[in-house]
């Protein structure tokens, strides 16, 4: 059975997210760089601003001169990982099995799936339609019979959306004219030995790489040969890897306005942390590890976690825990826009039973409080009992 893999790519995905929210990004030069020095490296460019010349890596200052109507969007990682876990869930109707490269793309493994899901160009073509449609994410789309042809057959669609099917038997003449340079595997620096190799040899493109027999290239390349040969001929055997997710509880905050009073925010953590422990003794889950991340009104980041010796659902166990993170993460007298709060290595609470019940000491007055809490909001709302120190 000749296998079909999907590799789907969110061209910038930064810059697609900063315009899905913000209508008056589209259509013009946009770079993603942090926004409060001239100083700062892009990291992301828009097709515009690529067709204006700038590139990753460039500076700001620079890009600015080429570009004078040039538009910056700070980077905002939880704000993609965010995403990025949508775009999952997006695929997984599509896809048995996927893998996560990097925020805004994809592997996706639709082999023997054609019964069922029907031809995997229209399953394709689905997923680009539903991401545009949708989230107005224009993605580029890859589909052929391995990693290595599927990823290359995106990375030469310039325009999203597109979606480009390799068909089984034409994977040499398709890479014969791409740039080595191009191969997933290889450093992208100029400097390294690999690619200074390549050029010495003048093995530019693929297609001269497949010409050259394989004891040749090892007697250039050594150990790389047998690796370089087999992907100049489209021959990549690796599977569509899944990831091995952990369970975890994620809660969060925009603060509006901003915020930079330590008892302000406190409570307002204290209010995600009753909300975050309810959840999880509805679940009858324990937590064995705490997150806290915070984003600066300056789109600077700043997180902290700690590993609990004992899985706990209880807000007595967790609010010291939950403090110490705080004053590990405010070490800059900036405001805040968000908080973000993350419970990992969920478990079910090992309960030990006594053999003397008419001796069992009682269950401690704070645990007794939180589930009488949990009881009265249950009912009356959310909102109908909060502690004084979560409405400072």
């Amino acid at each position: 059975m000749d296998r079909q893999i999907v590799y789907v790519d969110i061209p910038s995905f930064g810059i697609a997210l900063a315009r899905a929210q913000n209508t008056a990004l589209r259509d013009r030069p946009v770079a993603m760089a942090p926004v409060h020095t001239p100083r700062a490296l892009i990291r992301e460019v828009s097709a515009e601003a690529s067709s204006q010349g700038l590139q990753p890596g460039m500076s700001v200052e620079l890009a600015r001169l080429l570009c004078p109507d040039l538009r910056l969007v700070a980077p905002d990682l939880s704000h993609a990982q965010a995403a990025h876990r949508e775009l999952q869930q997006r695929v997984l109707s599509f896809a048995p099995v996927w893998e996560s490269i990097r925020p805004g793309s994809l592997f996706l493994d639709l082999t023997g799936t054609t019964r069922l899901l029907g031809a995997p160009i229209d399953i394709a073509t689905r997923i680009g339609r539903e991401l545009t449609q949708h989230h107005r994410w224009h993605s580029v789309i890859g589909l052929a019979g391995n990693k290595l042809v599927s990823q290359l057959a995106a990375t030469t669609l310039h325009r999203p959306p597109q979606v480009l099917w390799i068909h089984p038997g034409s994977e040499q003449p398709f890479l014969a004219p791409l740039p080595s340079m191009w191969l997933p595997g290889l450093p992208r620096s100029r400097a390294s030995k690999l690619v200074q190799r390549l050029e010495d040899l003048n093995l530019r493109t693929l297609g001269a790489i497949a010409s050259v027999s394989l004891a040749q290239l090892e007697a250039a390349f050594g150990a790389s040969a047998a690796l370089l040969h087999d992907w100049a001929l489209g021959v990549d055997p690796s599977p569509v890897r899944p990831p091995a997710t952990q369970p975890m509880i994620e809660w969060a905050l925009s603060l509006d306005p901003d915020e930079v009073d330590d008892h302000l925010l406190l409570g307002r953590l204290y209010s995600l942390l009753e909300r975050m422990c309810t959840t999880l003794r509805h679940q009858q889950r324990i937590c064995r590890f705490l997150r806290l991340s915070v984003r600066h009104s300056d789109h600077v980041e700043r997180d902290a976690h700690e590993r609990l010796a004992h899985g706990t659902y209880w807000e007595a166990d967790l609010q010291p825990v939950l403090t110490r993170l705080f004053y590990r993460c405010m070490r800059r007298r900036v405001r805040l826009t968000r908080l973000t709060l993350q419970a990992g290595r969920l478990e079910p609470p090992a309960e030990q039973l006594s053999l003397f019940d008419a001796w069992t000491s009682a269950p401690p007055a704070s645990h007794r409080l939180s589930r009488a809490l949990d009881a009265i909001r249950a009912k009356f709302g959310e909102q109908s009992l909060s502690w004084g120190r979560t409405l400072r």
